[in-house]
């Protein structure tokens, strides 16, 4: 009788040992939803295209398989109907192929596209939208979450600057531009080339997104000369913001040690009139 009790007291404590590893379990994760976040295209002509606030939506079909859609203002519209599901413990994976309808000043095509994604949360998925017949072979990755400001930033910047220091104000020139390249890092380099004031450079400012602007700051060295002459470095600071399209900006370069303290200012568009 008492193996008898033992042997029972035994099996009773395998059976709750089962019940409460299967309640440990991981839930199977749930992939319909409304995933918000950022695309980065390339392709043989461009790498890593950034474009912020895009949505894909994904609902579940009733034989299990999953529809995809993704409306992009800038690389058109994609729809795959029947991507497969395999959905277990901390990951979904889906794959299929379907249509995506891409276009220039109004006129579309439809190309044929294939789909992958890795969800684990609403909050963390990695989806990719591959079209062959694009630009030798394009490849969109959506990523959830904000884009990156130091991608956001990077890009070539055309404008006007305004210099101004304790000898003179608003002196304004034409055709001025800058360069900002993503180091893949949280930072970017920037480049001004200046014909009027010189060649700036910072090999690392620091990028980061403030009250829904891109913003950048950091120091380097200026090559400044007058009349063609010999040029001479001098240290400058540079605080940069811009929106996400680009088209309002302000770069300020501050240079101390220069003119009692040279301020260079990059903006969008052309130089004010004389009499304004």
């Amino acid at each position: 009788m008492k193996i008898q009790s033992a042997l029972m007291m035994v099996s009773a404590a395998i059976v709750l040992m089962a019940c409460d590893k299967k309640e440990a379990d991981p839930k199977t994760v749930e992939f319909t939803g409304s995933y918000k976040g950022y695309t980065l295209a390339s392709c043989n002509y461009f790498q890593n295209m950034v474009s912020p606030d895009e949505t894909v939506v994904i609902t579940k079909n009733t034989d299990g398989t999953a529809s995809v859609s993704f409306t992009s203002s800038t690389w058109g519209e994609f729809t795959v109907t029947n991507a497969q599901a395999s959905a277990g413990g901390e990951i979904c994976t889906l794959s299929g192929s379907g249509k995506t309808q891409m276009g220039m000043g109004g006129n579309t095509s439809t190309y044929d596209c294939t789909f992958t994604a890795e969800i684990k949360s609403q909050t963390d998925a990695r989806m990719e939208f591959k079209i062959p017949a694009v630009m030798g072979g394009m490849t969109i990755a959506f990523r959830t979450g904000d884009a990156p400001a130091d991608l956001m930033l990077a890009g070539t910047y055309k404008g006007y600057t305004d210099a101004d220091c304790t000898m003179f104000q608003n002196r304004y020139t034409d055709g001025e531009r800058a360069t900002l390249t993503a180091n893949g890092d949280g930072t970017v380099k920037v480049v001004f080339e200046s014909a009027t004031w010189g060649n700036f450079q910072v090999a690392a400012a620091t990028a980061v997104k403030k009250d829904g602007a891109y913003t950048f700051s950091g120091s380097g060295k200026v090559a400044m000369g007058m009349g063609g002459g010999p040029t001479t470095d001098y240290d400058f600071t540079v605080n940069g913001s811009t929106n996400a399209a680009k088209d309002d900006y302000s770069f300020v370069f501050k240079v101390p040690a220069v003119m009692g303290g040279l301020t260079v200012t990059l903006l969008p568009g052309t130089a004010p009139a004389a009499n304004e």
